[in-house]
């Protein structure tokens, strides 16, 4: 038990992200809107990277995303679609991507959470993929 606690607690403080690239606060809802673009991918697995994946936060809390990888590491599939973000909520922020009735479509989940990095705006967000404590994930930028 005790090494699950300490697992954690070492996912808490050295990240991805680092409790110091944290905002201690909740940040303003409207310091979030705007377009994040991937600026560093850190993947076990070695996708070809045909575009950057996008993030768009809108005010009126709909979200388009564009070319995300799933946060399955065993998947090479990218989501391209429209739902709407919720928070922030401390470090957080949550999207909801709306249902497909495409057959095509990746295989996910309707509900993701992103983390917040960074202590003041411009915020950059980072996106973690498969287990969560391993590092690997995707960090975006604000446009």
């Amino acid at each position: 038990m005790l090494f699950f606690f300490g697992n954690n607690l070492a996912g808490a403080v050295f990240g991805p992200p680092a409790i110091w690239n944290r905002p201690w606060d909740s940040p303003q809802r409207a310091d979030m809107f705007g377009t994040y673009l991937e600026s560093r991918r850190n993947l076990d697995q070695a996708v070809e990277l045909k575009h950057p994946a996008v993030i768009t936060l809108r005010e009126d809390g709909s979200m388009v995303v564009s070319d995300l990888p799933t946060q399955s590491e065993l998947s090479d599939c990218t989501v391209s679609a429209k739902g709407f973000w919720g928070g922030p909520w401390g470090d957080k922020i949550d999207i909801r991507f709306m249902p497909s009735q495409d057959k095509r479509d990746c295989d996910r989940s309707e509900y993701w959470s992103i983390q917040i990095a960074s202590r003041s705006k411009p915020y950059r967000l980072y996106m973690p993929v498969g287990d969560p404590d391993s590092g690997t994930g995707i960090w975006f930028e604000h446009k």
